[in-house]
């Protein structure tokens, strides 16, 4: 704990390290001595992890839950499952006794026989839309009090399942990217990645085996997604989700398979004045091919002071949304960490937005972007097209997505 003083930090598998396969001791105290200690830095507490669903297990949570309460009043609770592992009915049931503070599962989704037409990572989009869903409603079902979601990105090689450490797989940037912005887009707040090794070994995805340990490509592509989220994290933590959409892509074979998220249109959400949506490939993969595009838009959290919000959205009101593009190809040689073929910029697509500003109340300079390897805002220039129509075309490197608001 002394060797990263003033960081935030968190524990896995809590309270003690292990699966919950036994009641936990409920009399002792889940901190310990030096725990308690960096009490205010801590972040959240993981209670075990992917345990089969019981009511004992519920039981042994909620308790957990309450005791971590009155030791880190400020710290998160939460369990964790693979997807799907629990039930929606066993969901909610353990959110209305134990009443966490997140919502978290694990899937990962590359490897040496994974296979996604049209780079359309359909799994992904059903799972976190899931996971919204039930956090969305709240604890109490009410959809009042949203709970924070998200899930595990991918920080070692796969086998011929995805789940399987140990092999060989590398994933691409494009893979790398897609997992974080489409989980940000859909309003989730958390991401782990798993896992970080003191000691790399020779199947570690972000170190090398090499007397220095060195840093792989991936590993600097996952601090370079870290800035990414660090510039944008002031803009998206202010924002509760509102509406979500997709425009699929296409593959050599047709139309990307529909996940379990509506086609975009004018009707997701009005106020965005986003009546348009539709991608041009402009990079090398999926045969010149679109690929998806994925929309999420938000409102601010209702009920911030004016020291929350920090004047970035003065407008309770302030329609805001994220496109992303949604075109994510795996590498030509798999097992390659300078692989070629998945890049961002290999599978970068020019986004055409179109805006009906007819009913006069959103001008087109009011249209805002936040430029996420710098974290500044600027204006986004729309082009009239006819009438009341406006476009503005942004080219979003694969995996990756943009943040949009208009300063009203």
């Amino acid at each position: 704990m002394n060797a990263l003083p003033n960081c935030t930090w968190a524990t896995a598998k809590g309270p003690d390290g292990f699966h919950l396969t036994s009641p936990p001791d409920l009399s002792k105290p889940i901190l310990t001595g030096a725990q308690k200690t960096r009490a205010k830095d801590l972040f959240a507490v993981c209670f075990g992890d992917e345990e089969n669903y019981s009511l004992e297990l519920q039981g042994w949570l909620a308790g957990l839950t309450k005791n971590l309460r009155k030791e880190a009043p400020d710290a998160l609770a939460h369990t964790n499952q693979y997807a799907g592992q629990w039930s929606d009915a066993d969901t909610r049931n353990f959110m209305a006794a134990a009443d966490p503070d997140l919502l978290t599962f694990d899937e990962y989704y590359f490897s040496m026989t994974s296979n996604y037409a049209g780079g359309s990572i359909t799994k992904l989009y059903n799972n976190v839309e899931r996971l919204r869903r039930l956090a969305m409603a709240g604890n109490d079902g009410s959809f009042k009090s949203p709970l924070g979601f998200g899930q595990y990105t991918m920080g070692f090689k796969a086998g011929d399942a995805p789940w399987q450490e140990g092999g060989d797989y590398v994933v691409s940037e494009s893979e790398q990217n897609i997992i974080s912005y489409v989980t940000w887009a859909m309003g989730g707040k958390w991401l782990n990645l798993f896992r970080w090794e003191k000691s790399a070994h020779a199947t570690s995805l972000l170190a090398r085996s090499d007397a220095a340990g060195s840093f792989t490509v991936q590993a600097n592509r996952y601090a370079a997604l870290n800035a990414r989220m660090a510039a944008l994290s002031p803009y998206l933590t202010r924002l509760r989700s509102k509406s979500i959409a997709i425009v699929s892509g296409r593959n050599a074979a047709g139309a990307n398979s529909q996940p379990s998220v509506p086609q975009f249109s004018a009707a997701v959400d009005p106020g965005t004045k986003l009546v348009g949506l539709s991608a041009k490939n402009v990079g090398s993969a999926n045969g010149g091919l679109p690929g998806d595009v994925f929309f999420g838009s938000f409102r601010p959290i209702p009920g911030m002071t004016a020291a929350e919000s920090a004047g970035i959205y003065t407008n309770p009101e302030t329609p805001a949304f994220m496109v992303v593009n949604g075109l994510a190809m795996p590498n030509i040689d798999k097992t390659n960490e300078f692989g070629v073929g998945g890049s961002s910029a290999e599978t970068a697509q020019i986004v055409t937005l179109r805006f009906d500003l007819a009913d006069g109340s959103l001008k087109k300079n009011q249209l805002r972007t936040v430029a996420a390897g710098k974290g500044k805002v600027k204006q986004v220039k729309l082009d009239h097209v006819s009438g009341t129509i406006y476009e503005a075309k942004v080219r979003i490197g694969g995996g990756l997505g943009e943040l949009f608001w208009w300063d009203v």
